[in-house]
């Protein structure tokens, strides 16, 4: 039988003998951390530039809702509207999640980004 989803985790998890690690976060609180993490570092790249969202809509071709619903981690980018995004900066998708993924909050509502 195969095990997916926490049957998985319980599988990999050390003997009884050994002590007890924290159990690592579910997969989608993770997402969200990364999202919340993606959604700061979007917005912390436009603000640096001194570009206003309409700025930056001209330069990506992305409209200005959907880039302050991704700058409010209210929803993910596609990967088509993440790559035009990191061109009109001209940053690489794969750095600009790395960085995400490096520097996500430990709470997904712990962000800047998510209050505004």
């Amino acid at each position: 039988m195969i095990s997916t989803g926490r049957d998985a985790l319980r599988a990999d998890s050390p003997s009884s003998s050994t002590p007890e690690q924290p159990c690592p976060q579910p997969a989608e609180e993770l997402a969200e951390c990364i999202q919340a993490a993606l959604a700061r570092a979007l917005l912390d790249l436009r603000t640096k530039r001194g570009w206003s969202v309409c700025d930056l809509e001209e330069r990506s071709g992305v409209s200005r809702s959907t880039l302050s619903r991704i700058e409010r981690a209210v929803t993910s980018p596609t990967m088509t509207v993440l790559a035009k995004v990191c061109w009109a900066y001209g940053h690489s998708v794969s750095t600009l999640v790395a960085d995400a993924e490096g520097n996500y909050p430990a709470d997904p509502r712990d962000t800047d980004a998510a209050q505004l």
